[in-house]
């Protein structure tokens, strides 16, 4: 399933449906690697390192769904859902002015994933193909990376500017069960009668004096 993320992310910033797709975005080299001291693309590159995994504890639900079909009940327990976040970064390579063109494809990759507070299906891949619910993108937040020093020295290279995107997806940890649908009818038996021995029953008794 996380492969099959890091797949999803990759089709969103490739999109073959963009009519214009903007420059120099469109003929990046995207991968996944660690970008440590001996990370050296040999061209203009975007990488997304997978750098935490964790359950997203906000969206957790203890609530079942269940489904009603054919005289069945389907119970789904509820999701295990988690939270993947990855670091961008963008390597140019060439050209008068890097850092710019490093500027230039950080501002196109937030454009593009800005777009979609939830991931469109369209993008979706393998496993997470018809997943419910739609997995939420968090782009840029600053409590995803709070430390950027800190994990530039971890990975013993140079600091440089980066995006944040978080991505939740469901992970089932247990088989759906069936069981039958049980339908109770309540049925009243009584002795049927007449509109007028109910308007004689409903009138009030009178007193005789003797």
């Amino acid at each position: 399933m996380i492969e099959d993320l890091s797949k999803t992310l990759k089709a969103i910033l490739e999109d073959p449906t963009d009519p214009t797709p903007p420059d120099p975005l469109k003929s990046v080299e995207i991968v996944f690697d660690r970008p440590d001291d001996k990370f050296s693309p040999q061209r203009n590159t975007v990488d997304l390192f997978l750098y935490d995994i964790r359950e997203n504890v906000e969206l957790r639900s203890n609530e079942p769904r269940i489904e009603r079909k054919d005289g069945q009940a389907i119970i789904y327990h509820p999701s295990l859902r988690v939270a993947c976040s990855y670091l961008i970064t963008a390597w140019p390579v060439g050209g008068a002015d890097l850092p710019l063109t490093e500027h230039q494809l950080l501002g196109q990759i937030l454009n593009v994933l800005s777009k979609y507070p939830t991931i469109p299906e369209k993008f979706l891949q393998g496993s997470l193909k018809g997943q419910e619910p739609p997995l939420p993108m968090i782009i840029a937040q600053t409590e995803c990376f709070k430390n950027p020093a800190e994990f530039w020295t971890a990975v013993g290279n140079k600091v440089r500017p980066s995006l944040t995107v978080t991505v939740t997806f469901s992970l089932d940890t247990l088989l759906p069960k069936d069981v039958p649908l049980v339908i109770t009818d309540v049925i009243t038996l009584g002795q049927r009668i007449s509109p007028e021995e109910t308007k004689s029953l409903l009138q009030p008794e009178k007193n005789h004096s003797v």
